[in-house]
């Protein structure tokens, strides 16, 4: 029997991932990753040179194609990348200039300003998400104010996944989701005028390219990108989606109240939805998903495994030794760590706000830092392990119960996701069931499942999520730890207020002490 695959590549921010996914089964059949050859040219900029990134992307591909069992058929493609920034092209199809990218905060002075004028509550109104820097329209709007002459030659400007579509197939256009950042209009699910207009863009609304449906076929792989990627020539090309999106597919959370929680350097916390949520207001980001559904996410960006680096580097330089000499993993220290302690970890509470960035969910303050509250002399490096896997537990909870939706199961994916007694602790925290899809590339995967619908080899996305998506790993809560947990996440609410007071006054002290 033929082997059929569909090749899906996610360009993230800081890695490029390209994987070969058997259509019949799901699995990953051969991978390959590259870093993105991301740009920081002045305090505040993330940028990317375009042709850097796609030559790095078609490297990765070539790796993947070549690694394919002899007479594999590559019946389509699907992409899917990070969502925002600003990726224009000029009326030739050349880059105007090098891609800005989401982290980018350049344009904070000119969102200020506009949000003074206008009001952010008119913002999230329309657009469903939290006013931030790195969206098309304030990026936009600052090409416009200090290049004005690279914003004339502005013809298209889409995102990251757009620019890799164009490369493939010599197709200029976009797809719902990453509309969502680009602007929007999230209850109607179309582009927003006034969202640009507010941003004195006007005469940007017709840059914006065609939109379609994440599960349109959007074209042909050309022969220039033939020869670039190894791919067959006119290799069928999804519409694709931004990695949000895919990362919900990839784990097969489609259906009403699915929840999918990335446990990675962030803390992303999102559901699937029949109808748009703008709630809690001004927090979090929602996007269009296939089929006539939404997404709502609410993301801790300093809340995920960061939180479990860093007090292991800061606090246990002997065990980083040990991991250094290959003595011993960080997967085994956390279980060790959780079998040396008991649930609660003595009274010593945790609360994951590192990023210097402040708190994005869910609730927004700048100044938010992290805290370890309740350190006693009898505590060890396993007690701050354990608060502070517990601390990221507490947060992911807060997060769901700030969405004024029902939360079903939770699907678990990232980095940390991996460890059994981590996945364990959010279940009990949370007296949720968690599962753990058994896949490898979740982002890859749910583009190259959109890639899939879009060529007929499956008749609809339901379908093929259940048809591809393994669950590896079931959590159940222990009914015994509710109590306890119930207990840690009252203080764990309780504590903030009082933290936020202090917040602002222990930014004024950094201040004094760097002056």
């Amino acid at each position: 029997m033929t082997l059929r695959v569909v090749i899906g590549i996610d360009k993230g921010t800081s890695t490029l991932k390209t994987a070969a996914i058997d259509v019949a089964s799901g699995r990953s059949v051969a991978e390959a990753g590259a870093k993105t050859p991301s740009s920081f040219p002045h305090p505040g900029f993330h940028e990317e040179d375009a042709n850097s990134t796609w030559l790095a992307v078609a490297s990765t591909i070539r790796t993947v194609v070549g690694a394919l069992p002899e007479g594999a058929a590559i019946v389509a493609v699907g992409v899917t990348g990070h969502m925002g920034g600003v990726w224009a092209i000029d009326e030739s199809g050349e880059p105007v200039r090098p891609a800005i990218c989401w982290p980018d905060s350049r344009a904070v002075s000119i969102l200020d300003r506009v949000v003074r004028a206008d009001d952010d509550k008119r913002m999230f109104a329309i657009g469903g998400n939290a006013v931030v820097p790195g969206t098309p329209y304030p990026l936009l709007a600052w090409i416009k104010e200090h290049e004005p002459e690279n914003y004339r030659r502005i013809s298209t400007f889409f995102m990251a996944k757009d620019y890799v579509n164009y490369r493939l197939t010599g197709v200029i256009a976009t797809e719902e989701s990453d509309l969502s950042f680009a602007p929007c209009d999230l209850a109607g699910r179309h582009r927003s005028d006034e969202l640009f207009e507010m941003f004195g863009l006007d005469d940007a609304l017709e840059k914006l390219p065609r939109v379609g449906r994440s599960t349109d076929l959007l074209g042909y792989v050309t022969e220039n990108a033939a020869a670039e990627t190894g791919l067959p020539v006119g290799t069928p090309v999804g519409a694709g989606t931004g990695d949000a999106t895919a990362n919900m597919l990839g784990t097969g959370a489609t259906a009403d109240g699915q929840a999918v929680t990335t446990l990675g350097t962030s803390l992303m916390n999102g559901t699937s939805t029949d109808h748009p949520i703008f709630e809690p207001e001004g927090v979090g980001f929602g996007f269009l998903m296939p089929d006539g559904r939404w997404q709502r996410q609410i993301s801790n960006s300093g809340g995920g495994t960061l939180c479990l680096d860093w007090v292991v580097e800061t606090f246990c330089p002997e065990i980083v030794e040990r991991i250094a000499a290959g003595e011993t993993t960080l997967g085994d220290v956390v279980d060790a760590a959780i079998a040396n302690t008991e649930p609660g970890a003595g009274g010593l509470l945790f609360h994951p706000y590192l990023n210097t960035a402040g708190a994005t969910a869910p609730f927004v303050d700048v100044n938010a830092r992290g805290s370890l509250v309740g350190l006693a002399p009898d505590m060890t490096c396993d007690h701050m392990i354990r608060a502070v896997l517990e601390g990221t537990a507490m947060s992911i909870r807060h997060c769901y119960e700030s969405m004024p939706v029902p939360i079903g199961t939770i699907r678990l994916t990232g980095g940390g996701a991996r460890s059994r007694v981590w996945a364990q602790i959010i279940s009990d925290a949370l007296q949720k069931t968690i599962l753990v899809p058994d896949v490898s590339e979740s982002g890859a995967l749910g583009a190259a499942l959109l890639a899939a619908v879009a060529t007929g080899e499956f008749p609809d996305l339901d379908t093929a999520t259940e048809h591809t998506i393994p669950i590896g790993r079931v959590h159940e809560p222990n009914p015994a730890n509710a109590n306890l947990y119930d207990h840690i996440f009252a203080l764990y609410r309780q504590t903030l207020p009082a933290l936020r007071q202090l917040w602002p006054l222990l930014a004024r002290a950094r201040t004094i002490a760097s002056v």
